[in-house]
């Protein structure tokens, strides 16, 4: 099976959109605390980010969220203004 490239699943424009995110986020200032910690074989992630970011605290523009999010080995805490993640790394 040959291998596709971008050039042909999207379209110059669409592609053009896309770098232009990229370059407003490289522009825009990142207001963010991230603290790790790692606890009884766990990685723990503290993550906050200002409002004023270009996609919202929680991405998409979303500047608040209130649940949790879970896949495989880790799990998302969204509390309003920030999110606790909780992962279980593999062992090697």
């Amino acid at each position: 099976m040959k291998q596709k490239r971008i050039a042909d699943v999207m379209s110059p424009k669409e592609m053009k959109g896309i770098l232009s995110i990229v370059a407003l986020n490289k522009l825009s200032p990142k207001d963010e605390i991230v603290k790790k910690w790692s606890v009884l074989g766990f990685e723990i992630k503290f993550r906050w980010r200002s409002k004023n970011n270009l996609w919202g605290r929680f991405g998409g523009g979303w500047n608040w969220a209130l649940g949790f999010e879970a896949s495989g080995s880790s799990i998302n805490i969204m509390l309003l203004i920030f999110t606790i993640g909780i992962h279980k790394p593999k062992k090697e």
